[in-house]
């Protein structure tokens, strides 16, 4: 016998003729690394020859697990394609359960897992001691999303035959396809045609197959199933077949004593799924793989990875308010619309995949929706009948529950086998999640979330890492089987070891050290080969990064060099359109010399056609002939006006707040400067006011006072405001923003780590503060007793805070979860109240209250990091309770903010602009404003502009508005008939505030002007952060003014800054990830989410017991700085 005969004497005791198990093992994988399939077979033959064989048997039942690990692809094809030689079961489980496409999918073998589920012997339904199907232990997206795709495949192959062979009524068939557990798990006898909505049940009854409907029922059909019209399969027979009613009706008994919850309410029951899909995260990652779970409550939720589920999950819809929206076009993708303007952007890997998530969406929002419509009339049914319902008696309470499943029996989700498009059933994937888990941490609420925007910064290094591993790039395959074969060898050599110990046998002592020896020289090349794959991929790493960066320069140089000339032509422009407007103004006055004079009788006659004539008249000739050569002229200098100057004309803006500059009050202590007043007795908001507490027009107003005043509002605010900074000079260290920004692109700018030095030392708590820099304009809005009026200076109030953010480019520091601010101005009359009370979204939460008037809201945004702008949405709504001194009833006025914009990032000159549509609702009139902020353009005297109207609730408009929310707004009237308004320079001298009758422009507002100090913080700003030794007794250990790593930044010390602004990340991690071992949600301390009576909307509600601890200095304490 040859030294290489595979029954050489290594492992064989010739005396016994038994062979030693861990030596067979280990001889068998060196046959399997070193893709010795011959010897291979000869070797397992051989097993028939020793006593042990049964032993021995057990080790070749995992022939197939170990190739799976440490053989090339081509041997492990040969082994499944030649099934007969050794006869190895592929679905066989070793002692923890798992199959050989468990172990490949561990190891993340991409070819071998594709091979095997191509194999139609594999069951891919199979759990393993861990209750885990393979797809469960999947942790690389591919392998996800090849594990998803090829079952998809499998299934449209199998629900197809099985179609087929219902309709030739093929039992032997149908009875072949079930019989393979793969198929039973996967397919469902009970699901709905997406087209005619009938089970096969019900078409079978419908064409009175009699044999097929026995055939269904036997074998798991249900006989309470609904079809999409609400009819049960006995309602489909006819009146004469009393044989196929029996059938079914004896199938019915059957079916209730298995399953006390069927019968007629077996059919409400809420649709639900789960798997993965892909996510559209942002512009830089693109789609995503994610765990979705819809649950019974409607609520869909996911999770990054199915593991994952035990932690809090990172997103949810609720589908009461969702909106399936579809494109023909696209196979793939779909689109779930939620409030507030949310979607979830997501794409199957299959179209059977998809259209089995498209039709169990549907069905979920057809559930809720109808149980939602169902709660609200039985609720006024209540209130209507209660006396009846007494009475009712218990049979019509059955019919009256067999109406409402109706439409709850239409919604419900499950896959049809009459169409090709036939999924996996919900019952293979469920057995692999832990129900209890989800359950927990499945949110209830019906607001939108989504964090996977907001991913804290290693999570994202995690999945950068999981992108690039050892599963992709160069030599991935090698690398990934060397990997897998190490501890499969280190392991059997361990096994050998270990038997030695417990069972010596001298005779074969020398065989065991000779095969031990062989492994470890063995494992030792492997281990070489492994490493110099690891520099080999490596290096070409390298290479490939070396040369996209060299593309990614080329993409900024060329994105920075079309910046350039697009600043340059719209420098060019400018310079154009100034030049024009001089050339204008001249031809104006030399063709024109007498238009002030037409102008003036054209305004004071009562037929302008006829004062027009007589002007003309009036002229001398060579005037006349002048007028006449340029009537062409004058038409193409007329033909270029704005449309939008119906309404005011920015030019003539611009031309008075210049004239008025000098008549800007420069303020210097905002609390000493009083309200400027004209003869008329109108008001300049200009400055601060105060409501003393014993002035108030009406109970409401009283009631606020005594709150106010008895919750010690005020106390800690008794010095005077500071005007100035700690540090006299913005001294921050120089940075590149580009060379930081320019790999964040398409990320949440919420949750880009920046250095310190591109902050400003204040809190987002204190930049949502700044919303009450003007309140003033609320406490006028409360005096009069015209609602449009009202609504006129609220609207003014609503646009006001844009003026702070004018060079305002330095971004706050994110709040840290628990963190509060407040703020009360005796001199203004109000106290303020901030809270963070959501990390992922990022949520503030904030009450002001006044005598006259409550602020509240939320920050609640949607925003990105395009490449050339951050852009931020607002998605909260924002309320004001006014208390009006002429009613005894509060007005709630509701409007959502409009967006922001930071352009010029890539030149190093980045520039704020606000644009968009803001809408303001007076709840209780139905008045309406309506503004628009537009967009910054090309043209200097276009940046700033907003204009707009306001209407009564006949939509009658009343007031026009419009100026540069910058620095001035104005307001105008609208008289008779014409709703229009022309440009509103004329008429308006110095700081003209007279609310006219007859139409003419006044000025509502106009802002501060800024303090020369570092930040361009404005006079109002400087006074947030301040710590005056009065106050800090009163302030909650979670104030924004406590924060170590602000304050460091607002004295200079940006080093420090930057080490404790880590510092305090690091904390507020740790802590989340405490709360989420121990299973505990976290709870704001001061505001709690409830649906809004009004808007019917989730809002952060107050919960009324700050002010009163903060005078007893009895605040709960918060270790989160």
């Amino acid at each position: 016998m040859s030294a290489n005969h595979p029954t050489d004497g290594s492992a064989v005791d010739n005396k016994s003729k038994t062979i030693n198990p861990h030596l067979f093992k280990l001889k068998i994988l060196e046959y399997l690394k070193n893709n010795n399939y011959e010897d291979l077979i000869l070797y397992v033959d051989s097993i028939s020859n020793f006593t042990n064989k049964y032993e021995l048997l057990e080790v070749k039942n995992l022939i197939v697990h170990l190739a799976v690990q440490v053989s090339p692809f081509k041997l492990i094809s040969k082994l499944l394609s030649e099934e007969n030689r050794l006869n190895l079961d592929i679905n066989y489980q070793d002692v923890n359960g798992n199959t050989p496409l468990h172990l490949a999918v561990l190891n993340n073998r991409l070819d071998v897992v594709q091979l095997l589920l191509r194999d139609e012997r594999v069951n891919d339904t199979l759990l393993n001691n861990d209750l885990k199907q393979p797809i469960g232990l999947a942790s690389d997206n591919r392998m996800m999303e090849l594990l998803q795709f090829e079952r998809s495949k499998y299934v449209e192959k199998i629900a197809s035959e099985f179609r087929r062979a219902f309709t030739e009524h093929d039992f032997a068939k149908l009875d072949e396809i079930l019989s393979f557990q793969r198929n039973y798990e996967l397919l469902d006898i009970n699901g709905t045609d997406p087209e005619t909505g009938d089970t096969v049940l019900h078409e079978f009854i419908r064409t009175n197959d009699i044999g097929m409907v026995r055939w269904i029922l036997s074998h798991g059909g249900d006989p309470f199933k609904r079809d999409r019209r609400g009819k049960l399969p006995i309602d489909l027979v006819a009146k004469n077949n009393d044989t196929l009613r029996g059938i079914i009706l004896e199938s019915s008994k059957e079916q209730s004593v298995i399953d006390q919850n069927n019968g007629k309410i077996a059919g409400i029951q809420a649709p639900t799924n789960q798997g993965y899909l892909k996510k559209w995260t942002n512009f830089a990652t693109g789609y995503k793989l994610r765990w979705f779970v819809l649950d019974s409550d409607g609520i869909l939720t996911y999770y990054k990875s199915q593991d994952d589920t035990n932690n809090a999950c990172r997103g949810s819809l609720n589908m009461k308010y969702a909106i399936l929206h579809l494109d023909s076009s696209e196979k793939l993708k779909f689109e779930i619309l939620g409030k507030g303007g949310v979607s979830f952007h997501l794409m199957g890997n299959h179209p059977v995949e998809t259209n089995r998530w498209v039709w169990c969406l549907q069905g979920a929002i057809r559930y809720a929706k109808d149980k939602e419509r169902e709660a609200r009339r039985s609720i006024v049914e209540i209130k209507k009948t209660a006396f009846e319902e007494e009475t009712m008696s218990a049979s019509a309470k059955i019919d009256q529950m067999r109406t409402h499943s109706v439409s709850m029996e239409q919604s419900e989700c499950q896959r049809p086998l009459q169409d090709y498009s036939a999924a996996a059933n919900n019952n293979s994937d469920s057995k692999n999640s832990d129900a209890s888990n989800e359950e927990s941490h499945t949110p209830k609420a019906d607001y939108y979330n989504d964090s996977d925007d907001e991913e804290d910064d290693e999570e994202s290094e995690q999945d950068f890492a999981e992108t690039i591993g050892a599963s992709s790039g160069p030599y991935s395959k090698e690398i990934s089987v060397l990997k897998s074969s190490f501890p499969v060898q280190l392991l059997t050599l361990k096994e050998i070891l270990n038997n030695i110990k417990t069972n010596p046998q001298p005779e074969l002592l020398h065989d065991i050290i000779e095969m031990s020896i062989k492994s470890v020289d063995t494992l030792s090349n492997e281990f070489t080969g492994y490493t110099e794959l690891i520099n080999k991929r490596d290096e070409k790493l390298i290479r490939i990064i070396r040369k996209q960066r060299g593309i990614n320069e080329l993409w900024i140089n060329s994105i920075k060099q079309l910046e350039n000339e697009l600043v340059a032509k719209t420098t060019e422009l400018e310079t154009f359109e100034t030049e024009r407007k001089k050339i204008r103004k001249v031809l104006s006055r030399r063709f024109n010399p007498e238009s002030s004079g037409i102008d003036s009788k054209l305004s004071d006659a009562d037929d302008p056609s006829e004062a027009l004539g007589e002007s003309v008249a009036s002229l001398n000739p060579n005037t006349s002939n002048i007028i006449q050569q340029d009537e062409e002229l004058s038409k193409i200098f007329s033909e270029d006006v704005d449309s939008d100057d119906e309404f005011f004309d920015a030019d003539d803006f611009s031309d008075d707040e210049n004239e008025e500059a000098d008549d800007t009050v420069a303020l210097e202590s905002e609390a000493e400067l009083p309200l400027e007043s004209t003869d008329s007795g109108t008001e300049v908001v200009t400055s601060t006011i105060s409501v003393p507490e014993d002035q108030f027009k009406n109970p409401l107003q009283k009631k606020k006072t005594e709150l106010l005043s008895g919750e010690g509002s005020f106390l800690g605010y008794e010095d005077p405001l500071r005007t100035e900074l700690p540090v006299k000079d913005d001294d921050r260290p120089k940075v590149g923003l580009w060379g930081i920004l320019k790999s964040m692109i398409g990320k949440d700018i919420t949750k880009i780590a920046l250095p310190v030095a591109f902050n400003e030392p204040t809190s987002m708590l204190q930049r949502l503060a700044e919303d009450l820099e003007y309140s003033v304009l609320l406490d006028k809005a409360a005096t009069f007793e015209d609602s449009t009026l009202r609504l006129l200076y609220i609207a003014t109030f609503a646009s006001s805070p844009y003026a702070s953010t004018v060079d305002r480019v330095a971004k706050p520091f994110n709040p840290l979860l628990g963190e509060t601010f407040e703020y009360s101005r005796p001199d203004l009359g109000f106290r303020y109240l901030s809270e963070q009370v959501s990390h992922h979204p990022p949520i503030s939460a904030m009450l002001t209250e006044s005598v006259k008037w409550d602020y509240y809201g939320e920050t609640f945004v949607k925003s990105a990091f395009t490449g050339r702008s951050f852009d931020v949405q607002p998605l909260g709504l924002c309320y004001v309770h006014l208390r009006p001194d002429h009613s005894q009833t509060e007005e709630i006025y509701t409007w959502k903010k409009i967006s922001t914009s930071v352009v010029g990032i890539m030149l190093g000159n980045p520039t704020i602009d606000n644009y968009g549509e803001l809408v303001i609702v007076n709840n209780q009139t139905g008045d309406e404003a309506h503004l628009t902020f537009k967009a910054r353009g090309w043209r200097a005297s276009s940046a700033y502009e907003m204009s707009g109207y306001i209407q009564d609730k006949d939509g009658v408009k009343k007031w026009a508005i419009g100026g540069h929310w910058n620095s001035k707004i104005y307001g105008k009237k609208i008289v008779g008939n014409n709703d229009t308004i022309g440009p509103l320079s004329a008429g308006v001298s110095g700081n003209d505030t007279s609310i006219a009758e007859d139409g003419s422009k006044f000025i509502i507002w106009q802002s501060y002007s800024r303090p020369n100090v570092p930040f361009h913080l404005t006079n109002y700003a400087l006074t947030l952060n301040d710590l005056p030794g009065s106050l800090e007794q009163y302030l909650a250990d979670s104030d924004s003014r406590l924060r170590p790593d602000q304050r460091a930044m607002e004295n200079g010390q940006y080093e420090s800054a930057d080490e404790l602004k880590r510092s305090v990340e690091e904390k507020q991690r740790a802590s989340r990830k405490d709360r989420e071992a121990q299973g505990i949600e976290y709870q704001p301390r001061f505001f709690e989410k409830v649906l809004h009576p009004l808007s019917n909307e989730y809002y952060w509600k107050y919960k009324g017991d700050y002010w009163n601890k903060r005078s007893s200095k009895n605040l709960p304490n918060a270790d989160i700085f």
